[in-house]
C-alpha cells in the first residue's frame, strides 16, 4: 500500500507540473528494470516487497533502490539496503534554514568574488558580463577593455557559464584559432558578439583548469572534479568524476563514471557507477586505469579546504562541493545547494544514511 500510495503522488505531481511522469524517480527506476536484460532479478513479489517496506521506512519513494540495482539478486539484506539515503529523505535535510543565503553560492559571479575576497582558491576569472555591463576584478570594464583581454590570452580554450547554473548545464567553451575564441556555433567572441548572443543574461568567462597528474590520468580530456558533501560543517562522502574521452564536462548525468573515495584515507573504491545504470566498471572506458588500489594525493588538502571553506560560509545544512585538483593545489569549481545525494553513494557497498544520523 505504501509503493502504490507514493506511485499515485508521482503521477499527480507530474501531472501538475506538466512533466512526463518518465523523468520522475518511479518512471525512471521503471525504465532502468526494463531495460536491464540480465537474469539476476528478483522475483517481482520480492522487489514490491522490498521496496514497499523501503517507502515504509522513508516515508517517501526510495530511488535509491534502482539507482543502486537493489532489484537484482545480489543485493541482499534490507539493513544494507536502508543504509542508502533516497533523495526523499536527503531533501530536508539539506534544505538552508535560512535560504535567503542560497544566492552566496548559487549565484557564481557572487560566489566568486566572495571566495576572492576570502582568500579561497577559485578559478582564474577573466571577466564577466551582466544585464549588458562587464567587470573584472571588482570593477566595470568597457567594450574596448574587453577585447584587449581576449586578444591578450594564449590558452587553447576559456570557459563560458551561466551565472545561475549547475550540473554542467549552462557551461560552454570558446576555442581558440589564429584570430580569436570562437563559440560553438562558430562566432568571434568580441565585446559586441557578447551582447548580441547573450543579451540580458549573466555569464562568466574563465580561464581553463589544467589538473594534476593524477587526476588527468584517468582522461585528459575533461577536468575530473571531486564532489564533495557536507553536512553540519563536516565532510560526510566524496566522490571523484571522471568524464569520457572526447567530453567536455564530468557530469555523471552526461555519462560520466562517479567513483567513490574513502574520507578518512582518499583511497579511491574498487569500482565506479553511472547514473541508473546497473553495472560496476573496475576500470575507466577509454583510458582502462583500474580505479582499485589509487589514492588521490590531494585529499587532504581537498577536505581541509571545504571545511575551512564550511567556517566561512556557515549558513548551509548540506551543500556540494565541486573541487578541482590542480598542480598548484585544490580549487573550488561551485558549490551547489540542493545537490543530490546518490552520486555521493555510487561504488560503495554501504550507503552514507548512518552520516546523517539516520
Amino acid at each position: 500500500m505504501y509503493l502504490l500510495y507514493y506511485y499515485l503522488r508521482a503521477r499527480l505531481a507530474s501531472w501538475r507540473r506538466g512533466s512526463p511522469y518518465r523523468y520522475t524517480a518511479c518512471g525512471r527506476g521503471a525504465r532502468m528494470y526494463k531495460a536491464d536484460k540480465s537474469d539476476n532479478k528478483k522475483s517481482r513479489f520480492q522487489i514490491y516487497s522490498e521496496l514497499n517496506s523501503l517507502c515504509k521506512y522513508w516515508k517517501g519513494f526510495p530511488d535509491t533502490y534502482f539507482i543502486f540495482a537493489m532489484y537484482r539478486k545480489d543485493f541482499t539484506g534490507m539493513d544494507r539496503m536502508r543504509s542508502f539515503i533516497p533523495q526523499c529523505a536527503y531533501g530536508p535535510l539539506s534544505k538552508s534554514d535560512n535560504p535567503s543565503y542560497n544566492i552566496l553560492i548559487d549565484d557564481k559571479l557572487i560566489f566568486h568574488e566572495l571566495m576572492s575576497r576570502y582568500g579561497l582558491p577559485v578559478p582564474v576569472r577573466y571577466f564577466s558580463y551582466r544585464h549588458g555591463l562587464f567587470k573584472s576584478e571588482g570593477k566595470m570594464i568597457s567594450d574596448a577593455q574587453v577585447d584587449e583581454i581576449l586578444a591578450s590570452l594564449t590558452d587553447d580554450r576559456i570557459f563560458v557559464k551561466r551565472s545561475m547554473c549547475g550540473c554542467a548545464k549552462g557551461v560552454s567553451l570558446a576555442i581558440r584559432k589564429e584570430d580569436g575564441y570562437y563559440t560553438k556555433e562558430g562566432k568571434l567572441l568580441t565585446a559586441k558578439s557578447i551582447r548580441e548572443i547573450m543579451g540580458n543574461q549573466e555569464y562568466c568567462f574563465e580561464r581553463q583548469i589544467v589538473q594534476d597528474e593524477f587526476m588527468s590520468k584517468f582522461n585528459p580530456d575533461t577536468v575530473n572534479t571531486c564532489r564533495v558533501l557536507t553536512y553540519k560543517d563536516k565532510v560526510v562522502a566524496c566522490n571523484m568524476r571522471i568524464g569520457r574521452k572526447g567530453a567536455f564536462v564530468d557530469n555523471a548525468v552526461k555519462g560520466g563514471i562517479v567513483v567513490s573515495v574513502d574520507i578518512d584515507t582518499g583511497c579511491l573504491s574498487d569500482y565506479g557507477q553511472r547514473q541508473y545504470d546497473p553495472n560496476k566498471y573496475y576500470e575507466h572506458a577509454d583510458s582502462h586505469i583500474a580505479f582499485k588500489g589509487q589514492v588521490m594525493p590531494q585529499w587532504p588538502a581537498v577536505k581541509e579546504l571545504v571545511e575551512r571553506t564550511c567556517k566561512v560560509l556557515p549558513y548551509f545544512n548540506s551543500v556540494g562541493f565541486d573541487v578541482a585538483c590542480t598542480p598548484e593545489g585544490p580549487v573550488i569549481v561551485e558549490i551547489n545547494t540542493g545537490t543530490g545525494v546518490n552520486a555521493s553513494q555510487m561504488g560503495m557497498e554501504r550507503g552514507i544514511a548512518d552520516r546523517f544520523g539516520l
